[in-house]
């Protein structure tokens, strides 16, 4: 059967006309304000992993104009969507690295998210600027955009960045790491968001071993 020229052609052009972001190939770059809905299926477990308690003793910072680092970087807040009621910030500084590592049962699949803000305003994080490594492969996620906010009243939301991670059995290290970019408005140079912690959903089984020694070295001189 042949189709009348004026029929394919109003057919060609009602595809045409579909929204560009059908093709999910842009990346998550909707209203920084909203969250990712993280959904828990059946025969998964939801593990909250919070930044505060993670190895940052050592960890080299920096704040939007000086220095940062060690205990320096928890802060705690009593803002509503905070994690625990801590978060790890002012790590503007390429190569800073905010590291989980936790142990898995099995092997299995994951979504990854992170909560986070940014002190530069609305800003769009991808894999170029801010790594997430699950042991020494990079997640390739798309664009998120990510709220503004500042350190005295943040906002934090979660950004999935992965649906399908690979959980391995036995030891898995997960790195949120800051890349060289120009982001800090301030100096034009690197800048990173604040994080509040990062939320897994499994089937695999995981346990961490959360450094809540940490939150007694808060505010204090160490010798």
């Amino acid at each position: 059967m042949k189709i009348k020229k004026s029929y394919l052609a109003a057919a060609l052009a009602a595809v045409c006309a579909l929204p560009i972001s059908l093709c999910g190939c842009g990346g998550n770059t909707s209203d920084p304000t909203d969250g990712d809905e993280i959904v828990v299926g059946e025969g998964m477990k939801k593990y909250v992993l919070e930044a505060e308690y993670t190895p940052v003793a050592n960890v080299i910072g920096g704040a939007q104009s000086g220095s940062a680092s060690g205990y320096d970087l928890i802060m705690q807040s009593d803002a509503e969507g905070v994690s625990n009621g801590y978060f790890i910030h002012n790590i503007h500084m390429t190569d800073c690295t905010i590291v989980f590592e936790f142990t898995a049962e099995k092997a299995g699949t994951a979504s990854i998210s992170v909560r986070l803000i940014s002190q530069w305003g609305n800003t769009i994080f991808d894999p170029d600027n801010f790594g997430v490594v699950l042991n020494g492969n990079d997640i390739k996620y798309g664009k998120i955009q990510v709220q503004g906010s500042s350190d005295d009243k943040p906002k934090f939301v979660d950004k999935i960045v992965t649906q399908k991670a690979e959980i391995k059995k036995g030891d898995n290290k997960l790195e949120l790491v800051v890349r060289e970019n120009t982001l800090n408005t301030y100096t034009k140079s690197t800048g990173g968001p604040a994080i509040d912690c990062v939320t897994i959903v499994t089937d695999a089984g995981i346990s961490w071993t959360p450094l809540t020694e940490n939150l007694d070295h808060i505010g204090k001189v160490e010798g």
